[in-house]
């Protein structure tokens, strides 16, 4: 077995010195897309694949007095499959460095599970990014920066597209920078009072919320894929298919929520921690989201 934990591994959290109360963590991104994707529950129905279903639109027709009205099917058709994978991250902790860790065995545990926990949910923010470059609608130039102009253009396309319900926008990192410099720029009277909230993008927070723009909250994210070599990033608006599942443009099966497994290995002297969960992610309503694809 390779990759255990040992006190090797753990250097800054052992007696050797005096250590510092504040143990640094390291960048997790925030998790800003499951709660806007539409999300099924696979447990217990005996499968790992989501199949997602869409009726088709028939046309109304004009009926002569004294004709008879001719039938029209009622149909669905299938618009995608999502079939689950299964993720996981497993550390192997020596029985020595239980005993020699500042934290002892009982807090290392516990830090194990919660971080890889969090590592699960930032994978499954990171495949619901990548769906973005599927939108076959897009805004954007490529090597241009994301705009007010381009903003408005994804909320137009969702409209002439019958997108129906709550538009939220998620960002790339760089793409929330250009618009609150777009917006900051703008001498429009329509953010003349960006500071009372009139138009909240200006009023920056810290936990990946950028604010709301023309009634459409946003989003960012340092997830998100790139596009055309590199030069551009792939944010998104899209419907949000959790307060509007009829309208949702991705979707997720979720068949195993991060689950938690231990193991004492005598041989090895020391435990197994494993993290584990089986989810998949798949586009469902190409019409209800909008790629942005702007300058990296």
């Amino acid at each position: 077995m390779s990759g255990e934990t040992t006190g090797t591994t753990l250097t800054e959290i052992v007696n050797a010195e005096l250590i510092s109360d504040i143990i640094l963590v390291y960048a997790i991104d925030n998790f800003v897309i499951y709660d806007k994707v539409f999300t099924v529950d696979l447990r217990g129905k005996a499968t790992k694949t989501l199949s997602v279903p869409m009726w088709i639109q028939d046309g109304v027709h004009a009926v002569a007095e004294g004709a008879a009205l001719g039938n029209s099917d009622l149909e669905t058709t299938e618009v995608a499959t999502i079939s689950v994978t299964q993720y996981g991250i497993m550390r192997e902790v020596t029985k020595l460095a239980e005993e020699t860790t500042t934290l002892g065995a009982g807090g290392l545990a516990q830090f194990i599970v919660q971080d890889g926990v969090a590592l699960l949910l930032e994978k499954l923010e990171d495949v619901l990014a990548a769906l973005f470059a599927s939108a076959g609608n897009t805004v954007g130039s490529t090597g241009v920066d994301f705009s007010i102009a381009d903003f408005v253009a994804a909320m137009a396309k969702l409209d002439t597209a019958k997108a129906r319900g709550q538009k939220v926008c998620i960002l790339d990192d760089q793409q929330a920078v250009d618009l609150r410099s777009s917006v900051a720029a703008s001498a429009a009277t329509v953010f003349a009072n960006a500071a009372s909230g009139a138009q909240s993008v200006l009023n920056a927070r810290s936990d990946a919320y950028v604010g709301e723009l023309f009634g459409v909250p946003i989003w960012l994210t340092n997830l998100t894929d790139t596009a055309n070599t590199a030069a551009d990033v792939v944010g998104c608006m899209m419907i949000n298919g959790r307060a509007n599942p009829k309208n949702a443009p991705i979707a997720c099966a979720m068949l195993r929520p991060p689950e938690y497994a231990s193991l004492y290995l005598p041989g090895d002297i020391g435990t197994q921690h494993a993290i584990t969960a089986a989810f998949g992610v798949g586009e469902v309503g190409d019409h209800n989201y909008v790629g942005i694809v702007t300058d990296a």
